[in-house]
Parts: C-alpha cells; structure tokens; sequence
C-alpha cells in the first residue's frame, strides 16, 4: 500500500483537495475489481493540516484532518502533496505562506528522502518559499506567474508546460491540473498501466501537457508600482493596430529609450517588444474565440501584416496553431468553409 500525505491550510481550495481523493479512491476500487483477491486497498490518504485539525476551505467546506505528532512522521509516506489556497495576490500569499509556516519542517525532511513530492496552483510558491526548488525547472498557475518570478528568481519557470518534474520534485499549473498531477503519481508509484486506465475511467486527458493555450493577460497579476510603466502598458492595449516603435512610444511618454527599457524589464520582467507580442497574441486569441473572421483579418486587426511570422509567433506563445486554437476554444461553434478556414491559406 502507497501511503499519500496531503499538506492543507484553512483556505484550501475544495476541489484541489477532493480531486486528489478521489482520483486515489478511483484506483482503489479499479484495483479490487481486476483484483478480487486483493488483500488491501493500492492507496491510503490523509489530510494533515498545519494546525492539527480539521480545515475550512475556502467555500466554508469541512475536510477531514489530522495533525502530525512528530514532524519525522511524514518520512511513512510514499509521496507528498502540497494542497493549494485561494491565492490571488501578494497579501493572500503572505497569509497563506504564515498559515503553512509549521508544516515546513516535516517539508523539508520529506523532500530529503527523495520520495515524491508534488504540488500544484499556489501550493508550488509554498514549495519555492521552502527554497527546495532552487536551480531546478518547475511551473505553476499562469495567472501568479509575474509575483513567482519577481520572489522566487532562482528557479527555472517552465510555462509552457501543465506538469513538470524535476528529480523527485513534481509541479503543476492551476487547481484542475491536479488530475494530470494525480495520474502523474498514479504513473510514478505504481505504473503507466493504471494511470492510463484512469485516464480513461475519470476522462482526463493524457495529451493535455501545456497550460500555454489557457493564459490570458488581461487575468495575470502585476504587483509593480510604477505609474509611467502602468500607463505605458494601458496606451500599448489600446493602439494594438498602430506600428508601435519603441523610440514613439519613449517620446510619448518623455522617457529615454535605455530608461523605459530598464523600467518596463523592472516593473514587468520582459521588455516593451515581448510584451506587445503577447498582447498582439492574446487579442488575436479572442477573436479567434468569439468571431469568424479569416486568419488575414485576425492578424490585420492585431496590427500585424505578416500572417506566416504572426504564426509562428502564436504557436510559439500557445503551443497551438490559430486552426487548433480556433476548434478548442470558438465559443460560438462557427461552421467554416476551405475559403475562410484561418489558416486554409497557408498550406
């Protein structure tokens, strides 16, 4: 039997929680079934809270919880999972991170053990505040990814990807991929097999490896406080269809080109260009989910006049071409003919 250990403040999301359940509940009853003659259960679950008891979500839900009696208890289980809190900015954070402050002993003796360890949403800042994932490739929910890179610099943020495991470490993007981040553990603590049948029992989606096609910026937080760089990223928003040049935009604004450089790369972590591009990008990405417009028209619309480059720059920043993005995300179930297919003329 796998012992699986989910860390969990008050604040916890539900179904972070509940899914990890009943993911390992799923295995279990599978595993009696093929094999009636089973003596146990594949897994047993517990909750531990950092208060010893039972906790709150964030819905106001009792979950069952204990509390540990020694922080060298955690070192029976098989494998760890750091259960996320409602987290939107800083301040929760910070509330959150005061919260879990006395599980990070039995943390950090877990993670020496070599065992599984694995979070997910705003758990994986909590993992990065413990400094366990310095120098190794990690990612997290894409709407906190601004806030995990301007306090956790020194790890290697991998956005482009739903999980991502390093050594022993194993971390996850927002609340719903902790069902890839379940069956992940499935895979890594008893095979590929039952993580594949599970896959297929609870529909979850064995392809979905990137949380790219997802993001959005007009929900990702920006803690800066720099009013000119605030109002420079409001003025770019709204002239998406103009030519942009970096040297009109400092003069709009009355500030050197090398100043608001190093400003927009201060308040925002990238630079004036790579920032347009992904607003160019997430524009294009709504009017490819809400209208029928051809792909010409789209990349007009977002000021751009080379569709093959514009192309490659939406792959690159969604991991899905406009056709594939298109056909998940169109709300409005758009039927298109060869002629206006988005990207029909490009083949």
């Amino acid at each position: 039997m796998k012992r699986i250990t989910i860390l969990a403040t008050d604040n916890t999301v539900a179904s972070g929680i509940i899914g990890f359940l009943d993911v390992f509940s799923f295995c279990n009853t599978y595993w009696r079934r093929v094999n009636p003659q089973a003596g146990q259960d594949l897994f047993e679950c517990q909750v531990v809270s950092s208060h010893g008891g039972d906790i709150l979500t964030n819905q106001g839900i009792k979950v069952p919880a204990v509390g540990l009696n020694a922080p060298s208890d955690i070192l029976h289980s098989d494998a760890v999972i750091l259960a996320s809190a409602m987290v939107t900015n800083k301040s929760e954070f910070q509330n959150y991170l005061h919260d879990f402050e006395p599980l990070f002993e039995p943390l950090r003796l877990f993670a020496a053990s070599g065992k599984p360890l694995a979070a997910y949403c705003s758990g994986t800042l909590i993992l990065a505040a413990s400094g366990l994932l310095d120098g190794r490739e990690a990612t997290t929910v894409w709407w906190l990814n601004e806030m995990f890179q301007r306090h956790f610099a020194r790890v290697n943020l991998r956005m482009d990807k739903l999980v991502v495991s390093d050594g022993h470490l194993h971390t996850a993007g927002a609340t719903t991929s902790n069902m890839s981040l379940a069956l992940h553990l499935v895979h890594i603590l008893v095979g590929e097999q039952l993580a594949s049948q599970m896959a297929k029992i609870l529909l979850i989606d064995p392809n979905r490896q990137s949380q790219q096609p997802f993001m959005t910026m007009e929900l990702m937080t920006s803690s800066h406080k720099d009013e000119v760089i605030w109002n420079v990223q409001q003025w770019m928003q709204h002239h998406l269809t103009e030519p942009l040049l970096l040297d009109d935009i400092a003069d709009k604004f009355a500030l050197g080109k090398r100043t608001l450089i190093r400003r927009f790369k201060k308040a925002l972590n990238e630079t004036p260009a790579s920032y347009v591009q992904r607003l160019r990008v997430d524009e294009a990405k709504r009017l490819l989910e809400t209208t029928s417009l051809g792909l010409e028209e789209v990349v007009t619309r977002v000021g751009y006049e080379d569709v093959s480059s514009f192309r490659k720059l939406f792959i690159q920043l969604t991991s899905l071409t406009p056709r594939a993005y298109r056909q998940r995300f169109n709300t409005q179930q758009y039927e298109f003919d060869n002629d206006n297919c988005c990207e029909a003329e490009l083949h």
